[in-house]
């Protein structure tokens, strides 16, 4: 079986599972390196899902999926920061 690990759709889904990473590593970096007490850990559970969902449709709307990384470029950064920042607001 060849696994094509450059893929978009590998990209894509690499992507889409930093979100999460991303989203509980906030909250722990809130708490000090420390403990999420369960209040908090529940919502950030609860709202995870909308998360994901608005970061992957500004990934997509910005075109993230399509780009290959060898050959990046000041415009692939500025792309990757509008979809960041659009997804945090």
């Amino acid at each position: 079986m060849n696994i094509k690990l450059r893929s978009r759709t590998t990209i894509f889904i690499h992507d889409l599972l930093m979100v999460p990473l991303a989203w509980f590593g906030a909250y722990w970096l809130r708490f000090n390196l420390g403990q999420i007490p369960d209040e908090f850990f529940y919502k950030a559970l609860l709202f995870l899902p909308g998360v994901i969902g608005i970061q992957v449709s500004a990934y997509w709307m910005f075109g993230l999926h399509r780009g290959v990384w060898r050959f990046s470029s000041m415009p692939d950064l500025i792309r990757i920061s509008k979809a960041v920042l659009t997804g945090i607001f």
